[in-house]
């Protein structure tokens, strides 16, 4: 939504204007903000309708149903220009949000399960890969010379539904989770069929043995409900930590920058609006750039070193970011924002939305991401909202807000986060029972 900004925006006081309205550009910016905050707001309810989805559907099935959310999006995007109505914008962005917010937590989930622990994290941060593709492309199209135009914007937004009939067509051809399919569904002959498909050989025997046992652990443990997560030590303190993960990712300012990019190239670095908006490109292939570097060392560096690089990195950005008020300080605004981003995409960006599975045996993992996606979707709307009034209010010194929450999740990671690289997960439940005193 960054790029057509200000075309949507022109054409939402058309709109109202023929109605014989008028509307005032705080209003206007008011209404802009919403429609912003519609999309993390969906993905707040989304991620809590997730444990259920996964757990009943499955993995691959919930991902194949979540498609109906996107592609009733896109008939909205494309209808409210012809309908000349913005609600329609807004519920658009909302049911958006709601697909979104599921395949956030579903995608990571199933990369996960079908991955071997070797490569784990690597194929955990695909995800994030694809998302940071998808903005940069969705960027590029929605420049002036593309789609970005009062005539075509509501095309942009209707591509919507082209990654939703890309799963529609691609996902039946993928076997399901086997450790969805032998751990909960207690369907051994299809998790070895599932593995055999994914990992191409005949001889899976290990590995269907290592998912017996997890699945003997997991029947040998107590059923775990939605309440045991806030009421035992242990789960409650792997949810508290995967809680902090996602908070991480969201305080740290990282969708101020990318909800607003192109408003803070033009206020901060006094860009014209053409150039902001090609600056803006300039952040989105550094993401993508920086997040396929941190996805093929995600296994070799670990979780933890990553998370505490880009935490780090993000709260020099961060100080930095305040307008110094020299002739080159625009120079620094575009250069500390690049650096945010490159921060970001080292560890922040990718590891949040994996590390909850890493954190929780078969049982408990459903709930836990029913928990912790939610936290970082309702952030994320939190942030889209207050941050356009601090600006107002405090202008330049803005990002100095988040250098204190960035340090406090630099300090917490380093303390109590552990390294999850190459481990199993009931070698990380483990040290999770003995942080907190359990012994068994």
């Amino acid at each position: 939504m960054n790029s057509p900004e200000l075309i949507i925006k022109k054409w939402m006081n058309e709109t109202v204007s023929s109605t014989g309205a008028s509307w005032t550009s705080s209003q206007i910016d008011a209404m802009w903000a919403m429609i912003v905050s519609m999309f993390p707001l969906g993905g707040l309810l989304g991620g809590m309708l997730s444990g259920i989805v996964s757990d009943r559907l499955g993995r691959r099935n919930g991902m194949l149903m979540n498609n109906v959310f996107a592609i009733l999006a896109a008939v909205l995007f494309l209808t409210a220009k012809y309908a000349n109505h913005y609600l329609l914008l807004l519920f658009g962005r909302m049911i958006v949000g709601i697909n979104a917010g599921l395949s956030s937590a579903l995608c990571p989930m199933y990369l996960t399960e079908i991955s071997p622990v070797n490569l784990r994290g690597m194929l955990g941060s695909v995800n994030q890969l694809v998302v940071t593709i998808s903005i940069l492309v969705s960027q590029v199209l929605g420049i002036s010379e593309i789609l970005g135009r009062d005539d075509t914007w509501h095309i942009l937004l209707f591509l919507t539904i082209v990654p939703a009939i890309f799963q529609l067509i691609t996902l039946p051809h993928c076997p399901e989770s086997p450790k969805y399919l032998l751990i909960l569904k207690k369907r051994r002959e299809d998790a070895e069929k599932a593995l055999k498909l994914l990992r191409e050989k005949d001889n899976v025997d290990a590995e269907i043995f290592a998912l017996e046992e997890e699945a003997k652990q997991n029947s040998a443990a107590p059923k775990v409900r939605f309440s045991d997560m806030f009421k035992d030590k242990v789960l409650r303190w792997a949810l508290f930590i995967a809680v902090m993960m996602m908070l991480s990712q969201q305080f740290s300012g990282i969708n101020a920058v990318m909800f607003y990019s192109t408003r803070i190239f033009i206020d901060g670095a006094d860009l014209t609006p053409d150039s902001a908006r090609y600056a803006t490109m300039g952040v989105g292939a550094i993401n993508v750039i920086m997040t396929l570097v941190s996805t093929a060392i995600i296994d070799k560096a670990g979780r933890r070193t990553l998370h505490l690089l880009g935490l780090g990195g993000m709260w020099i950005s961060c100080v930095t970011l305040t307008k110094q008020g020299y002739n080159w300080s625009s120079y620094l605004c575009i250069a500390f924002v690049l650096i945010f981003v490159i921060s970001f995409a080292t560890g922040p960006g990718s590891i949040p939305w994996f590390f909850v599975s890493e954190l929780f045996l078969q049982n408990a993992r459903g709930h836990a991401t029913s928990v912790a996606v939610p936290v970082n979707w309702g952030s994320a709307f939190i942030i889209g909202w207050i941050f356009p009034p601090m600006v107002r209010a405090i202008g330049e010194y803005s990002f100095l807000v988040f250098t204190g929450f960035l340090t406090i999740f630099w300090l917490f990671t380093f303390k109590y986060v552990p390294e999850t690289k190459n481990r199993p997960v009931d070698d990380i439940v483990a040290e999770l029972r003995r942080a907190v005193g359990v012994t068994q």
